[in-house]
């Protein structure tokens, strides 16, 4: 990891390959010198800061032009990454960008690291730690409430609370510590009710940051549904209705599907990761048994359970071992009660021992149902705390990680407190919650961490 600033970095910062423009950016003191070396302007054009320049992509060896293009300059600080920065937008394809990248690094320009610019804006101070991993996150965002939630981070909704209760927990420490240091100069304690108080509000604050981050993480994962249910209920059948496509081979053949399918869609702009399995059943045959026990792993990894019954016929015991399944591995359900569209003979006795309250008429076949099914997904989900009004304030594990040990510290002067013990022990829990909540927003980052986070980024951002 590169943490001198001092030179000049370039780097392609659109997707290499086909495509309508590619985008060459560079940073640093030399950006617009060795610009000007690749990049002619047209008469009359200038280049001025935040001013999109006309102009031709020329090689500075023969002088012959090979591309039009534009010139967007950032004078620094008014930049992303606080320096001078410029951005070369050229048609797309690979030998235009890449002659242009070429040329600039002959002029001087080093071929930047993975995540290098917006780690030239962290150490400049344009932004903190965890609002450069929001950068990432948006870039890597799989679906509409992960982008929507990394761009509050990035806005610096958990920034500015972290940053908060840090802030307090060093002006309680500092108020401490001086006790301590002066005891023979007459300082007055502070009294052990504001202390408490103040631990308190930080231990709710923390406890607020980290409140749906657990559930949270489905915004990066997706959240994963397997259907389960007797050889022939319609799990296949349901699976394609619900992507749209055929996925899934369909036969009146019971026990056909043997392997876990997996296929992704979008509900309510949250990433849905659907598997079909095989199905339950005793008796089954060496090879369909395998296909049984990776359905039970499937449950084990998923997060929500679509059990699929043939309700146009009395329940089988197959139905009964199905749902005994479920209710082992706890995950909540939705039962479909699959082909209404030939009548559903199921009684109230049957679904009672099946165990999953809620249920959804339902036919595969005439795509009967999937609205009422939808609501029933959107309605589980937020009952598990995914609002798209009220997304957690992180999704990011390093983020958890920390405000769960800052928790920790936390609760270890509250019990010092609670206990009697001198100021000392109290400042123990201090200092370390200060320490795991500076590593969030970088105060505390080291060049390791540092080097660990903005590896995970691509070239060029």
């Amino acid at each position: 990891m590169l943490l001198d600033t001092g030179d000049t970095i370039a780097a392609l910062a659109t997707a290499p390959g086909p495509g309508a423009i590619a985008v060459v950016r560079a940073s640093g003191p030399d950006a617009v010198a060795a610009a000007l070396k690749v990049f002619s302007p047209r008469p009359g054009e200038r280049v001025a800061h935040r001013h999109v320049t006309l102009g031709s992509l020329t090689d500075p060896r023969d002088g012959i032009a090979y591309d039009e293009a534009l010139l967007t300059f950032f004078r620094g600080p008014s930049s992303y990454t606080r320096q001078d920065l410029v951005e070369i937008s050229c048609h797309g394809g690979s030998v235009a960008a890449a002659t242009c990248l070429a040329a600039l690094l002959r002029e001087g320009c080093r071929l930047a690291e993975p995540g290098e610019f917006t780690l030239r804006a962290f150490l400049s101070g344009r932004i903190d730690l965890a609002r450069a991993e929001a950068v990432a996150d948006m870039v890597a965002a799989p679906n509409d409430l992960s982008l929507k939630s990394a761009r509050a981070q990035l806005g610096g909704s958990l920034s500015e609370s972290v940053r908060a209760i840090r802030e307090r927990l060093i002006g309680l420490r500092a108020q401490l510590e001086a006790e301590i240091d002066f005891a023979e100069d007459d300082v007055p304690p502070m009294p052990r009710e504001r202390i408490g108080a103040v631990l308190e509000s930080a231990q709710a604050q923390v406890a607020a940051a980290l409140k749906g981050s657990e559930t949270g993480q489905l915004l990066r994962t997706g959240v994963r549904i397997t259907l389960v249910g007797a050889p022939n209920a319609g799990k296949s059948s349901t699976m394609n209705l619900l992507l749209g496509r055929d996925r899934a081979i369909v036969t009146e053949e019971a026990g056909t599907t043997r392997d876990v399918l997996e296929e992704s869609l979008s509900v309510d702009g949250l990433t849905i990761v659907l598997s079909d399995t095989a199905g339950i059943r005793s008796g089954a045959g060496r090879i369909e048994s395998e296909g049984i026990v990776r359905t039970e792993r499937a449950l084990g990894e998923a997060d929500l359970a679509l059990h699929l019954v043939d309700g146009s016929r009395p329940l089988a015991e197959a139905d009964y071992l199905t749902a005994d399944l479920v209710a082992r591995v706890g995950l909540p359900a939705i039962l479909l009660l699959n082909k209404s569209d030939l009548g559903t003979v199921v009684g109230d006795v049957e679904l009672e021992r099946i165990g999953i309250a809620r249920r959804v008429p339902f036919s595969a076949l005439r795509g009967d149902g999937v609205d009422r099914l939808q609501e029933e997904l959107s309605d589980l989900l937020e009952t598990g705390g995914l609002r798209a009004n009220d997304l957690p304030q992180t999704t990011n594990r390093r983020h958890i990680r920390g405000l769960r040990q800052a928790e920790i510290e936390l609760a270890g002067s509250e019990r010092a407190l609670r206990e009697g013990l001198p100021a000392d022990f109290i400042c123990i829990g201090l200092a370390g919650a200060i320490a795991e909540l500076g590593l969030i927003t970088g105060e505390d980052a080291t060049e390791d961490l540092l080097s660990a986070i903005f590896a995970k980024f691509c070239i060029g951002k």
